[in-house]
């Protein structure tokens, strides 16, 4: 890896996978204590719940668990980075983003967690996987994004990339979209709530009003949020719990946010979390060097 500008990509809800951390409980006994503390924290079984298909995608498990294990690898990995990059940009997709303020020390893992729980619980109240449902559209080539193409129970959630956007909202509204509108490859996603749209809007007032008393710490690293692309480092730590519940119910502006990163001259793209995902999305003609930190082979380096 190279010693320039590094941007660190944290992942997102969908990328869960019961066996998420057994491969880092074998070879870290502190791994096994960090489940240990989770469960208490959660008030159930962390790795019992992960096993257990008919909760490892409901929103108030599926969330925690990612971010977990992700913490896993933060804390295995990030001194290194601050030790061999010169400057890094960070960035998290949905959920990622809790993950990327974790990594740059706004609160500790223990904070973070009943940050994360609050999220789960609070996004859970609309997390019906018979009611409602998200899509990623690989669009087709000649298709352009029309905003008044959408509405009537049917919201674009995310924008990841020039070839695909989400979109979610009622099940029964979006799947009627879904058969008048051609627009491309519809792929159905392992969430069970319609994320980063206007239905998500009670559940960021019940997240807003659960962290309130929560003291985030002041970053010292670029951090670009998905709401707005709002640069964390850029505003008081006092907004950081009005960013976050903002960023609920805003869609996932995750184009925007990688051409923004790369104005920065990034030399290296690094993907943590359960599975590569996000590094799909970096343009065909990125020429630098990048890698996805899903596993214990593969942080050798460190």
């Amino acid at each position: 890896m190279s010693n320039k500008n590094l941007s660190l990509l944290f992942t997102g809800q969908g990328s869960q996978f019961p066996e998420m951390g057994i491969d880092f409980i074998k070879k870290y006994e502190w791994v096994k204590e960090r489940y240990s503390i989770s469960s208490e924290i959660l008030g159930y079984d962390l790795l019992e719940a992960q096993s257990d298909n008919s909760l490892l995608n409901l929103t108030q498990y599926s969330q925690p668990m990612i971010f977990v294990f992700s913490s896993i690898l933060i804390d295995i990995c990030r001194d290194y980075f601050y030790k061999n990059f010169s400057n890094i940009t960070l960035a998290g997709h949905s959920l990622g983003e809790y993950c990327a303020l974790y990594f740059a020390k706004s609160l500790n893992f223990e904070e973070m967690l009943e940050v994360v729980k609050c999220r789960g619980e609070s996004m859970s109240i609309v997390s019906d996987p018979s009611k409602y449902v998200m899509y990623a559209i690989l669009k087709k080539e000649d298709f352009i994004i029309d905003d008044k193409l959408f509405g009537e129970g049917v919201y674009i959630a995310n924008y990841n990339s020039d070839k695909q956007i989400v979109i979610c909202g009622h099940k029964n509204s979006v799947n009627k979209f879904k058969e008048q509108n051609p627009i491309g490859k519809f792929i159905p996603l392992n969430v069970s709530a319609p994320f980063h749209s206007d239905l998500m809007r009670d559940s960021a007032k019940i997240f807003s009003e659960k962290i309130k008393n929560n003291l985030f710490k002041k970053i010292d690293v670029d951090l670009v949020s998905n709401h707005k692309l709002i640069n964390y480092k850029n505003i008081s730590e006092k907004e950081y719990g009005n960013q976050l519940s903002l960023q609920i119910h805003s869609p996932v502006m995750w184009s925007e946010t990688i051409k923004i990163i790369l104005k920065k001259e990034i030399s290296t793209f690094i993907e943590i979390g359960p599975k590569k995902t996000l590094i799909n999305f970096l343009p065909k003609d990125f020429e630098g060097e990048k890698y996805s930190l899903c596993s214990v082979e593969d942080i050798n380096f460190v």
